[in-house]
């Protein structure tokens, strides 16, 4: 069944996102850290937190989750996407990321997740291949068809 449309808005995160942010984080992926790193650091959460990467997701000026990356010399990293448990399902995080990979087509994204974070099958589907196992960690990618990229051609205009 396909959702409806989803309206969405980021805005810039600033430094009063924090809280916001440490609680999402730490109610979606609480049972997943436990499980694989044996607990929960809020020290490495500070440390993982840089305002200047990090969007908020809002729907109706309401914010219900975030989305990070980070601009590296050769590809995106796609660090982090939380949604409010109760805005899950919805397409949100569907029309996020494709709107995001629509936007960088030409880019190789990249991200890392558990193998058995539910977010994997949204990743797979939208394209993204596995290319590194550790552990219970995997990295992820989506590299542009290079075979779809119409060729340039220099214009007077």
């Amino acid at each position: 069944m396909e959702s409806q449309k989803v309206n969405y808005d980021l805005r810039r995160a600033n430094e009063g996102d924090y809280e916001f942010c440490y609680k999402l984080t730490k109610q979606n992926m609480y049972d997943l850290f436990c499980r694989h790193w044996g607990g929960w650091f809020d020290s490495e959460f500070r440390k993982g937190f840089v305002a200047d990467n990090i969007q908020i997701i809002r729907v109706r000026d309401k914010a219900i989750g975030y989305f990070s990356y980070v601009i590296n010399k050769d590809s995106l990293y796609i660090d982090n996407i939380q949604l409010a448990s109760q805005f899950q399902g919805q397409g949100i995080g569907t029309k996020l990321l494709t709107d995001f990979l629509t936007k960088n087509q030409n880019t190789v994204i990249r991200l890392t997740t558990f193998e058995d974070n539910p977010a994997k099958h949204l990743y797979e589907k939208l394209g993204f291949k596995v290319i590194v196992r550790n552990g219970s960690t995997i990295k992820m990618e989506i590299v542009p068809n290079k075979s779809l990229q119409p060729t340039t051609t220099a214009s007077a205009e």
